[in-house]
């Protein structure tokens, strides 16, 4: 079966900066979106995972927060620090959710309110995709807040990663990623990323 490596994005640090600050007070149902999804794009974990995150996941030791979950798809024991970004988002919600976390969604709702989120924080830049249907390449530009969904979270999470430096090895301990060609496929490094590492 031919296989086609299908254009996706993630989203920088600086973006996540951008929908983390973004003022959705007035809109509960965007804001909590827009918590769950940076959920996902601070933990590295898929949607099924990260949408059903218990308060037993999170465990502190020696003064350190993590997350130990055991993910659905591999079965594989995870371990994953609680950056601050999380830390920010479960205080909203201590009072209101036993995991202190936004409560969960369905992936079709999301991915469709997700869209929205990205076109308020203004991610309007085209992005180049390309699918081949009938043996012909079509390629379309279109605004990047079209093309955000909840794998996205999981994308941006190793990108980012990887960008800081962090290496492939460690990433992959939380990813799940089994082998070093199949996490170098999923992460989103452009040349110039590359150039400037």
């Amino acid at each position: 079966v031919a296989r086609e490596s299908v254009d996706s994005i993630y989203l920088s640090l600086e973006e996540l900066d951008t929908l983390l600050k973004l003022d959705l007070s007035k809109n509960t149902r965007l804001e909590r979106v827009r918590d769950l999804f940076l959920v996902g794009c601070f933990t590295g974990l898929r949607f099924s995972d990260f949408n059903n995150l218990a308060k037993e996941c999170f465990i502190v030791d020696n003064g350190e927060e993590y997350i130990e979950i055991e993910t659905q798809k591999t079965r594989r024991k995870v371990v994953i620090p609680v950056f601050d970004q999380l830390k920010q988002i479960r205080k909203r919600y201590a009072e209101l959710t036993d995991n202190q976390l936004p409560p969960s969604m369905s992936n079709q709702k999301m991915n469709l309110y997700l869209k929205e989120i990205g076109q308020l924080a203004g991610f309007t830049d085209l992005e180049q995709t390309r699918i081949t249907k009938q043996g012909k390449e079509i390629i379309q530009n279109l605004p990047k807040y079209t093309l955000i969904s909840t794998h996205t979270a999981r994308r941006s999470f190793a990108t980012n990663m990887y960008l800081l430096g962090v290496p492939a090895y460690t990433i992959m301990a939380i990813t799940s990623h089994t082998t070093e060609k199949s996490f170098l496929q999923y992460i989103k490094v452009t040349p110039k990323e590359h150039a400037v590492q």
